[in-house]
């Protein structure tokens, strides 16, 4: 009683391509999130940096900082406003728009000082 099966191999080869195509587009996915996530996190700690050096360059300046202002850099348009001791900073790169809040508060430099006095 030797029986002999005649069957199609699409069913199986249709569950084999449908089962790596699924697993390509998990594989793919996960890529593009990391890259994503890479691109974001470098896009926010070069905004931080933009912040820094801002915050540096207005620390060593003798001359009272403006009310508002607006300053180029070579990856984006850092953007400030001054206003009861804080400084909203807002900075536009990429079409992604950061915004840091700074309490500053200005140095009375010695000369101001002693003349006041």
């Amino acid at each position: 009683m030797k029986k002999s099966y005649k069957g199609g191999i699409l069913l199986t080869s249709l569950l084999l391509v449908f089962l790596s195509s699924f697993l390509f587009l998990l594989v793919l996915e996960e890529f593009k999130l990391a890259q994503q996530f890479s691109q974001k996190t470098k896009d926010y700690y070069i905004a931080k940096t933009m912040v820094s050096m801002f915050l540096a360059e207005v620390k060593q300046k003798s001359d009272p900082l403006d009310p508002k202002g607006t300053q180029e850099f070579s990856a984006g348009r850092l953007t400030y406003s001054y206003a009861h001791q804080t400084l909203t900073i807002v900075v536009k790169m990429n079409h992604t728009t950061y915004t840091f809040n700074e309490v500053y508060q200005p140095q009375v430099s010695k000369e101001k000082a002693d003349i006041s006095e």
